[in-house]
């Protein structure tokens, strides 16, 4: 038998006769698992690379949120002595509690360290690029999904995020969970009832999602309903769950913003905040002068977007931002394609659910003054915008994508030779404490007087209940606590914890009381001698 055919093809002869085999349709078959796989494999290496050592340490409000956590799976309490919150009051003004749920069987399992504390943040980190992936291909298919995962696998802010544990960062992985299931949805599965549930859920991870989640709602069910992928019937049940799971979120914000009593519902508690709540000092509509915040927030948002940093180091890496540096005109013209403009013919309703995320997100940064912690709801919308721009610039301009491909993946060896070098090590080992929980374990167990901190580092007492794990009843009682003046900055400072001080000077009159120090500090009392012992960034002075 004679074929004719390409030398790319193989006939191929089996007990059930002779095939033609291709093997570069194979190959097409496989391509989109194949990349699928290794932008996984790139994203989850940046992301375990040294994880849990860098940062070293352990962030304040990491060790908050893991002290939290161990507090409720062993005492069945939060640190103040409440029962199950709905709303963490922490510093005195509030942190958001979903996290600390979250956390409880990982500090179970092994205590609170930074391992522990951070592994569901990487968890979710990992998760959410195969999230971004269905969320995508459903919008606009298999080239898009892969670029923005591609994107989001090697973006400077989604590695640094997924790597530390603040508690507001899991609010992007839990919207983007809703956001999923939200295009997956239609008349025939139970999709956007499952995405009801996630975005009931952001409320308790983020303060920010009071204003994002309802905005993104509003602009997105309409449509749904009117394509019909969704019924009326869904849109009511998946209401009634929203509102069934987000009920004692609005219970907590009506009770501090009416100054009412805390509540309990059964072990339940809808805490009243001692000082006033981060929302109230951080919205715009809260001030007395509510359109010069308005227009002062948007200033600081665009400032923010263009230059990619903020005040605080943790949040990034120079200079790579949150996605190298000098992108943000691509995020624009990317957010223009997603609009209901005239030029934009192809998938405009798929389009408008990226536009209205980024609406949401935007409508944030008008209401609070925001960082990159704060603007974290915009970040993933951002990757999809950049997706979006350079799929459309591939019609005009073939091999676009592989060059972008190429030098953005440039810039992510830069970006991991910088996260990973001794500078970005430096700043946040004095940033993230590093050393201080060793050297309290060290004092405690060697001195039984007083025990004083520096100065020089705030709210160094969550350490303490992080290595002591005092029960409240032991403590919550004597807390001394002196209020923040400054509402921007809402940490309330204590002054004692049992046999811990927080000022140096309040340890003078005792000889026998140990100091844990800066390495550039010494003890009020020269004429006594100390032995010193070094942990890092900090000195334990023991009296000899």
């Amino acid at each position: 038998m004679n074929f004719n055919y390409d030398s790319a093809w193989q006939v191929i002869k089996t007990h059930q006769g002779w095939y033609i085999f291709n093997p570069m349709d194979t190959l097409r078959r496989w391509k989109i698992p194949l990349l699928f796989t290794l932008i996984l494999a790139v994203g989850i290496a940046a992301r375990i690379w040294e994880f849990a050592s860098l940062p070293p340490g352990l962030n304040p409000d990491e060790a908050s949120i893991g002290t939290e956590a161990y507090y409720l799976y062993k005492f069945g309490m939060d640190r103040y002595g409440l029962t199950y919150p709905v709303h963490l009051i922490s510093w005195g003004s509030g942190q958001n509690a979903f996290y600390a749920y979250l956390l409880m069987p990982f500090v179970a399992l092994k205590g609170i360290n930074a391992f522990a504390v951070r592994l569901p943040m990487l968890l979710a980190g990992i998760l959410s690029m195969p999230l971004l992936f269905i969320a995508g291909k459903k919008l606009l298919g298999d080239k898009f999904a892969l670029l923005a995962m591609f994107f989001m696998a090697i973006s400077p802010w989604h590695i640094v995020n997924s790597r530390w544990a603040v508690e507001s960062n899991i609010m992007p992985f839990l919207f983007l969970a809703g956001f999923t299931a939200l295009t997956l949805s239609s008349t025939r599965n139970g999709w956007f009832l499952i995405a009801s549930i996630f975005f009931a859920l952001c409320l308790y991870a983020y303060g920010t999602a009071y204003a994002g989640v309802p905005v993104f709602l509003i602009l997105t069910v309409p449509l749904l309903l009117k394509l019909k992928r969704i019924t009326f019937q869904q849109v009511g049940v998946g209401a009634m769950v929203f509102l069934l799971i987000s009920f004692p979120i609005f219970l907590f914000i009506a009770v501090n913003t009416l100054k009412l009593e805390a509540m309990h519902l059964g072990p339940i508690t809808i805490p009243r905040l001692p000082v006033e709540a981060r929302y109230e000092t951080m919205a715009a509509v809260f001030g007395d002068s509510p359109f010069a915040a308005i227009a002062e927030n948007a200033r600081i948002m665009f400032d923010v977007l263009w230059r990619q940093s903020d005040a605080y180091p943790w949040n990034f890496v120079e200079p790579f931002g949150y996605f190298y540096k000098y992108t943000f005109p691509l995020v624009l013209l990317g957010f223009l394609l997603t609009l209901p403009f005239k030029f934009v013919q192809e998938n405009r309703a798929e389009r408008w659910f990226i536009a209205a995320w980024m609406l949401a997100s935007l409508l944030i940064g008008i209401i609070h003054p925001v960082n990159l912690t704060r603007f974290n709801l915009i970040f993933t919308p951002i990757l999809f915008c950049i997706a979006l721009l350079f799929l459309d610039l591939e019609k005009r301009l073939p091999g676009i994508i592989p060059i972008a491909v190429v030098l953005f993946s440039i810039g992510f060896i830069f970006f991991n030779r910088a996260y990973h070098g001794e500078e970005y090590r430096k700043v946040t080992s004095a940033l993230f404490n590093e050393g201080v929980i060793p050297a309290i374990e060290y004092a405690a167990e060697e001195n039984n007087a007083l025990i004083c901190f520096t100065e020089q580092h705030y709210s160094l007492y969550i350490y303490v209940l992080l290595t002591q794990k005092f029960h409240p009843s032991e403590y919550v009682d004597d807390l001394e606590w002196i209020d923040p003046e400054d509402p921007a900055d809402p940490a309330r400072t204590l002054l004692a914890l049992k046999q811990f001080r927080f000022k140096p000077d309040d340890c003078a009159a005792d000889p026998t009381a140990a100091y844990i120090l800066t390495l550039r500090e010494s003890p009020p009392n020269p004429e006594i001698d100390y032995k010193e012992r070094k942990f890092v960034k900090f000195v334990v002075f023991l009296p000899k």
